[in-house]
């Protein structure tokens, strides 16, 4: 397998998900770096030249093209209204040239001055490194960094901070050796900016930073640009930001952050995050946004990713998911949790959930601990052993002390396909002595007029209601689903 013009060991990183299957993208997906050219009058910057200098002497409202090649370990901290626009083949690179290889025994050394990143996140017991930002690559190929030195196999690094050194067994001669030396491309609290048709990678953001981090500023707009292989996330963004026509990938946490208002993430590609083995259930995955009023997810393709596709967590309010389609991301599809209004429509949802199927969890769509939420309208294939659309509610509490409820939610006129057997519903994680602890039940929550395609041979149904798991007619006599259809297939419609 071939990208960009170089091979890819993805098989290196631990965690990390398979990356061959063949998709076919939807026109809402076709995402990335355009052909566009900069607009005219713009401050011409070449690389080699620092982008910095130029920012502080253009200053607030200065518009600048980014002449195509590699612009190599570029810090830029935007002004006020400043616009950076690529010519096509524009490439921030956060990382720089090794060369000058020494052997010790079984191992090639590389010396020299090394970053050394703030230790942040939770990794899964498998990849203790993750949180490690800086990296290594060789031919374009990110290695995977290991905590001693004696246990470096192929494909794998180890960093002597005490001697400078980089130690690793691949033979480098004749190849592209790189480490990182810079931690982000873009950040400030400048408002206003807007970054255009760049390729921005290798960047030794920790995580829940960007290398493209916008969280601080606000209004900012960025758009047409590809970003990948950085170490923390992709892109982050904050009030009255939008994320349009990206293509975000292979970034070893997450593709998209961030938390504020008015805040659009619409035609992009999202895909192959969390590269590095973060652990999911603490933040990884696709995109994530919390304590948010005003969040549109919109026609994105989201597929691959090792966590959650799309989430808003905390306290958000007034959030569409609109147009997406979400498929193939480890943990749940869709996920809107310990948050307020919000409307889930007219989405495609495939094949979610794989790495989290334990209890109700594994599943396409679920709204936890969540109040005022309308799923309808959707297209789900659920795989075998996962779930369709669940509510979920464990009596979750605020800082402040208060309590999440799970209440006052409709999923409605949903076609569902299970490719095993059907679960579905509302299940209840809590103690009898909880106020939450009959919320699904007297919550008015409600499912009704959704379709459920099963096949006819699929094992046992898990209808949930609360704590009652039961069939098709057991749910139906707790008063749900009165107008929903129950439908038999042959094993082969059901795929």
């Amino acid at each position: 397998m071939t990208w960009s013009g170089r091979p890819f060991a993805w098989g290196l990183w631990l965690g990390a998900i398979a990356l061959c299957t063949a998709v076919v993208l939807p026109q809402a997906a076709v995402a990335g770096i355009g052909n566009s050219s900069c607009p005219r009058g713009a401050v011409a910057i070449e690389p080699g030249s620092s982008i910095q200098e130029m920012v502080d002497r253009v200053g607030d409202g200065g518009v600048f093209c980014l002449k195509n090649g590699i612009h190599r370990a570029q810090v830029v901290r935007p002004r006020q209204g400043q616009r950076f626009y690529g010519e096509g083949r524009t490439i921030l690179d956060g990382s720089r040239p090794v060369t000058g290889f020494t052997r010790e025994g079984r191992f090639w050394v590389a010396r020299g001055p090394l970053l050394r990143g703030p230790r942040h996140g939770e990794c899964r017991l498998t990849a203790p490194t993750c949180n490690l930002p800086e990296a290594l690559f060789i031919d374009g190929s990110p290695l995977l960094r290991v905590s001693s030195k004696g246990s470096v196999e192929s494909g794998q690094f180890y960093v002597d901070y005490a001697n400078e050194g980089i130690y690793f067994v691949d033979d480098p001669t004749n190849r592209s050796v790189e480490v990182t030396a810079a931690v982000f491309a873009f950040k400030s609290a400048a408002t206003d900016v807007s970054i255009s048709n760049v390729i921005v990678e290798k960047y030794a953001n920790g995580a829940q930073q960007g290398a493209i981090h916008a969280r601080e500023g606000a209004r900012w707009t960025i758009e047409h640009c590809e970003v990948r292989l950085n170490s923390g996330t992709g892109i982050t963004i904050g009030t009255g930001s939008s994320v349009r026509d990206c293509d975000i990938h292979h970034n070893g946490q997450m593709g998209i952050g961030g938390h504020g208002r008015a805040i659009l993430i619409e035609q992009n590609r999202i895909w192959s995050n969390n590269t590095r083995g973060f652990n999911p259930d603490w933040e990884a995955g696709g995109a994530k946004i919390a304590e948010s009023d005003g969040v549109t997810f919109r026609g994105n393709y989201v597929h691959d990713n090792d966590g959650p596709g799309l989430w808003c967590d905390i306290d958000c309010r007034n959030v569409l998911y609109e147009g997406n389609r979400v498929e193939d991301n480890r943990h749940i599809g869709i996920f809107h949790e310990i948050s307020f209004k919000a409307v889930i429509r007219n989405n495609m949802v495939r094949h979610n959930g794989s790495g989290k199927r334990r209890w109700f969890w594994g599943a396409d769509i679920v709204v936890a601990a969540s109040q005022n939420v309308d799923v309808t309208d959707n297209t789900l294939t659920v795989a075998a052993g996962a779930c369709g659309i669940m509510l979920i509610d464990q009596g979750r509490r605020a800082d402040d002390g208060r309590e999440y409820k799970t209440r006052d939610n409709t999923v409605r006129a949903n076609e569902m396909t299970f490719e095993g057997a059907p679960c579905a519903g509302g299940a209840s994680d809590t103690r009898s002595s909880d106020p939450n602890f009959s919320i699904i039940a007297d919550g008015n929550n409600r499912f009704d007029g959704n379709t459920y395609r099963v096949p006819r041979s699929s094992g046992p149904h898990r209808f949930v209601w609360g704590r009652d798991v039961t069939d098709w007619d057991g749910f139906r006599r707790k008063g749900l689903e009165r107008n929903g259809r129950f439908i038999l297939l042959d094993r082969r419609a059901a795929h």
